[in-house]
């Protein structure tokens, strides 16, 4: 039996697997057959969380590139503008340094992104009635019908960012990645002077 060798390792592999998992947990083959594609990347010396780190940016990208065929013919060109606008569907209003918290994303880079908003009349801003110095923004009857126009497609790309996944695996990654990014959210708000060694060392 030529496959005898290769049914053996995979007893072996199995074995091994088994000891990660938690007493109430039921794999999948999906689960085993991570597994076995986690396996491979250690052996090639790929550490774990540069290969989370890679995988991150990766599905960045790819919800990028569905996002971008969903704002073909929309106001909004960019996955920036769409994380913006969205938020303002649940608040009155929001300050701008509100606004770029939750899209974590620097004040003048934020203030860009604003700033096209405006001038595309998909929000509206007006002087905070609290403090004078600074301006709400909130979405206006063309940013709501645009987003309620294209959110179908929107619902699509979505999906597809995880339509390989079983609904157990898909809500076990949405809690992780909800932990995580609440961490560094944490980390974003309250260590932008600090450096990389800095913020390392406080985490210790």
């Amino acid at each position: 039996m030529k496959t005898k060798k290769i049914l053996l390792q995979l007893i072996e592999e199995l074995e091994q697997f088994e000891h990660t998992l938690s007493e109430d947990e039921t794999p999948e083959m999906n689960d085993f057959i991570a597994y076995l594609s986690r396996s491979e990347n250690t052996e090639q010396n790929f550490p774990t969380e540069v290969e989370i780190a890679q995988h991150v940016s990766l599905l960045h990208r790819y919800s990028k590139f569905y996002i971008k065929k969903v704002l073909k013919d929309s106001p909004m060109q960019t996955m920036d503008e769409y994380t913006y606008l969205i938020p303002l569907i649940h608040y009155e209003s929001l300050s701008k340094t509100e606004l770029n918290n939750m899209n974590a994303m620097e004040k003048t880079s934020g203030n860009e992104i604003i700033n096209r908003l405006l001038k595309k009349n998909l929000i509206a801003q007006r002087r905070d009635e609290l403090d004078k110095r600074s301006m709400r923004v909130f979405i206006t009857d063309k940013g709501r019908n645009e987003l309620i126009r294209i959110f179908p497609d929107l619902q699509k790309s979505a999906t597809l960012l995880s339509v390989n996944l079983s609904t157990r695996q898909q809500a076990v990654l949405a809690s992780y990645l909800k932990e995580v990014s609440r961490f560094h959210r944490n980390i974003f708000l309250n260590g932008k002077d600090k450096t990389l060694d800095e913020i390392m060392q406080e985490l210790q």
